[in-house]
């Protein structure tokens, strides 16, 4: 009779901690972690793995790391290879930043299983964040090889071979994601990259129209197409794509400085150095120097000597090009009548080690001429 009791009480107890999980898991998928976490914390089983599990996913969801990770950690002391606890602690490490227990994680996980390209996937990602290239490469290598319709890889894998500019061996892989989804905008627009990194702007205008056509023009595409319009000298369609640009309340530097020289090529000297006083307005960066020689390229089209000379001044104490003493003395030995400082700069610069034939036979030859003068 005792040992009957005892059974019945033992199931009884059992049929209440079940029920007792189901609505749990029913608050969780609702996202009620703060009330499953209540009922998971009052259930008494040890030995149900389940439990650990779901208590470290609602710590997770809501933020608290370090629950989180206690719980996955007692889950795997109930099942020492249960895939979700490790799946879900490499994620856990990685964002803590214990990458090397994060790694130990997928490590373990591909142990069990060789066959899952998720594993390898996430640890790709792991070795990304740690700026493990040669790892990463592999790790997304033999994802695509274990599932070969993952275009969200084939990304991942092309961006890692854009950044390290191994441009045959990323077009090798677009060509192979591309069979699978010919219009999958984020391989499509590796691909744009690729191009213009190989200098083949022609096809990288192509590769930008498919894009758009598939969808609105971003600022994104419309810097692709400004930048690729410019290295093709179409200087009216690189003004249309920079406006866009402006228009989407992109107003960076680099913008105007597209368009102050597009505007110069075109002729148009007043826009043109309104743009380039806008791009040095917009923030002194590393590119300040061209942005100055820019400007004092288009006050010398303008024959205006005198601002000119300003500028390559400016340009040449941010770089200290020596081609800028070559344009200094030129506009100098124009400008004034007194060629002293002409002499002095077409001096400077023959001493230089820089060498443009052209510059170099020009400033000799106007060296002599001075001088018989």
């Amino acid at each position: 009779m005792k040992k009957l009791l005892t059974v019945i009480l033992l199931a009884a107890f059992r049929f209440t901690g079940a029920q007792d999980l189901r609505q749990a898991e029913e608050l969780v998928s609702s996202f009620q972690f703060e009330k499953a976490l209540t009922i998971l914390s009052a259930m008494s089983d040890t030995t149900n793995v389940a439990i650990p599990l779901q208590r470290g996913y609602c710590y997770f969801r809501l933020g608290n790391f370090k629950k989180a990770i206690e719980h996955y950690n007692k889950a795997l002391q109930l099942d020492s290879i249960n895939r979700i606890a490790l799946i879900q602690l490499g994620q856990l490490y990685s964002r803590s930043n214990r990458f090397g227990e994060s790694k130990m994680c997928y490590e373990r996980l591909i142990h069990i299983d060789s066959t899952s390209s998720y594993y390898f996937k996430q640890y790709g990602s792991l070795a990304t964040s740690v700026n493990d290239i040669p790892l990463a490469i592999d790790l997304y290598q033999q994802t695509l090889v274990l599932n070969p319709n993952d275009l969200e890889t084939y990304a991942l894998l092309g961006n890692i071979l854009l950044d390290i500019e191994e441009y045959p061996k990323l077009d090798s892989l677009l060509l192979q994601g591309l069979l699978a989804d010919s219009i999958y905008s984020p391989l499509l627009l590796l691909k744009a990259k690729s191009q213009m990194g190989q200098q083949q702007y022609k096809q990288a205008v192509a590769t930008v129209g498919k894009l758009i056509m598939k969808s609105d023009t971003l600022p994104t595409y419309a810097r692709l197409l400004g930048i690729s319009y410019f290295q093709l000298r179409d200087y009216k369609k690189v003004i249309q794509c920079m406006n866009f640009l402006i228009s989407a309340d992109q107003k960076n530097d680099w913008i105007y400085y597209y368009l102050g020289v597009s505007y110069r090529e075109l002729k148009d000297l007043p826009k043109s150095i309104e743009c380039m006083n806008r791009a040095i307005d917009e923030g002194i960066t590393e590119n300040i120097e061209a942005y100055y020689t820019q400007l004092a390229r288009a006050y010398e089209d303008k024959k205006d000597f005198k601002n000119a000379i300003h500028y390559y001044h400016a340009a040449y104490e941010k770089s200290k090009s020596k081609i800028l003493l070559y344009h200094l003395a030129r506009n100098y030995d124009v400008y004034y009548k007194d060629k002293s400082t002409a002499v002095a700069y077409y001096r400077q610069y023959l001493a230089s080690d820089d060498t443009i034939r052209i510059a170099k036979e020009y400033s000799r030859h106007r060296l002599n001429s001075l001088s018989d003068n």
